[in-house]
């Protein structure tokens, strides 16, 4: 049983990971956050975290005035 839930944790962290990846932690940076201060704690990171250079450069090529 310790075994399952400790799967399941990796899991979700491996998901935040995925769903960070356009940050300016990136995938390890944010599968770490999730390890350390739970997958809930890094969604929470996720919510204010900066996005990486390449989309903001996407963003301001886009942007239009």
């Amino acid at each position: 049983m310790q075994f399952v839930v400790l799967i399941l944790y990796v899991i979700a962290a491996a998901i935040c990971g995925m769903l960070g990846r356009n940050t300016a932690f990136g995938f390890v940076g944010h599968f770490i956050v999730a390890l350390l201060i739970t997958p809930i704690g890094d969604f929470l990171v996720q919510i204010v975290a900066r996005p990486s250079r390449e989309v903001r450069r996407k963003i301001k090529e886009y942007d239009v005035e």
